[in-house]
């Protein structure tokens, strides 16, 4: 009999992914995958957004509604986040109350015990966030679950919001990389905790549906852009980390050498919302300087499923993350698609991308004169970007949604 999984997912974007997310389209493409094999029966929690319903083929999906109440207590906590209190990291205020009753409601769904008295899932697996382990604090889940408990970290844990007992205490984390496995680490072990032993430590590899990949049609002249340009594209959110300043300020250079040169800039600062952040307009404000004007364009949010099209229409890609990017799928997705990479020596990046299909740069103060060499240089030399494409196209295999389910297979037995 195959395992019942409850996934926790984030409690603000939801699953499916209608609203964007790697960590969501990652999700989608578990559930999706498992249809084929039938590994596991999962539930899925997750937020509730127009439009899930409509995408949902199979599968149970546990859709959580957020009261208006609720809503409009979070406009008011992002509000005075941004107008009194001045904070940098806005969106870690957006959603607050909204997660605090997901929670509530994922935690009751957990305590719930069939008529036999067993619990209703085998196993439990927490998509990412630290404050989802207070489902686990409530109804006694902790003792509930004990031993069947999984944490899937994309990102570093900087605050574990009272529960890094109950984090210590997983079956396994599941890290993107080995990376990001051992900063928790790092962190339970700073914080008091004794740290993962050695057999809750692995790594589950990120991985895209390769069949969606390198095959699209372009569309560059939906953007204006003609078949004898050389494209280089960034893919991510639009926030300072992902290092989309960087990549401006070094195209201002290569435009000087590269006359055929364009940039496209497909992202916006919080997935497909209204929010627009003042290092967005930034960014605006850069592409509107005399010499790359109208040779940057910015696609806004895109719709996962437009991306493959995207990526087609590149020559070259450019991902210049400027922090301990822990495995981002817009680097995945650059390989799968036969795409030359740019990219930095930054948390797992280098256990994803090689010397074979990539430029590694290092962060440092010549970031952005080394981008700006290693665009001109590919940009120029055609040969080159081939033998970098054939390589990344031979990675396709170890990072398809097959070899993804079977990772969560061996991991989860």
């Amino acid at each position: 009999m195959n395992p019942h999984v409850a996934v926790i997912t984030s409690g603000y974007l939801p699953v499916p992914n209608v609203l964007g997310g790697a960590v969501e389209a990652l999700d989608m493409m578990m559930v999706r995958e498992n249809e084929k094999t039938t590994n596991f029966e999962f539930t899925v929690f997750s937020s509730w957004a127009p439009g899930v319903e409509e995408v949902i083929r199979d599968g149970d999906f546990r859709f959580i509604k957020t009261p208006m109440l609720v809503k409009t207590a979070d406009r008011c906590i992002y509000w005075a986040a941004k107008y009194i209190l001045h904070k940098k990291k806005l969106m870690s205020y957006r959603y607050v109350a909204q997660r605090l009753w997901y929670i509530r409601k994922v935690a009751k769904a957990l305590s719930k015990d069939d008529a036999s008295g067993k619990t209703p899932f085998d196993k439990v697996m927490i998509e990412n966030h630290a404050t989802l382990f207070m489902t686990m604090q409530k109804h006694r889940n902790a003792e509930r679950y004990a031993g069947e408990v999984y944490y899937h970290l994309h990102n570093e844990v900087t605050n574990d919001f009272g529960c890094k007992h109950e984090i210590a205490q997983v079956k396994k984390v599941l890290g993107v990389s080995n990376y990001i496995v051992e900063t928790l680490d790092r962190f339970l072990r700073e914080h008091g905790e004794s740290g993962l032993k050695p057999e809750q430590k692995a790594v589950w590899r990120n991985g895209v549906d390769t069949s969606r990949f390198g095959s699209d049609e372009a569309k560059r002249t939906k953007y204006g852009i003609s078949d004898d340009d050389i494209v280089f594209l960034f893919s991510g959110r639009l926030t300072p980390e992902k290092g989309a300043e960087e990549l401006l300020e070094a195209f201002t250079q290569v435009v000087d050498q590269v006359p055929n040169a364009k940039l496209v800039v497909a992202g916006a600062f919080f997935f497909n919302s209204n929010i627009k952040s003042p290092f967005e307009q930034k960014l605006h404000d850069l592409a509107s300087q005399p010499q790359v004007e109208g040779k940057i364009v910015f696609t806004g949010f895109v719709d996962y499923n437009d991306m493959p099209a995207l990526y087609e229409m590149a020559d070259v890609c450019v991902l210049p993350s400027i922090w301990d990017d822990p495995a981002p799928l817009a680097v995945i997705e650059s390989l799968v698609s036969g795409k030359p990479l740019i990219t930095t020596r930054s948390g797992g990046i280098p256990e994803y991308a090689n010397d074979d299909c990539a430029i590694i740069l290092e962060r440092d103060n010549q970031l952005v004169d080394h981008l700006a060499q290693a665009m001109v240089e590919l940009a120029g030399n055609s040969a080159k970007r081939d033998v970098m494409s054939l390589s990344s196209t031979s990675m396709r295999p170890q990072m398809n949604s097959q070899t993804y389910i079977n990772q969560l297979s061996e991991l989860l037995a």
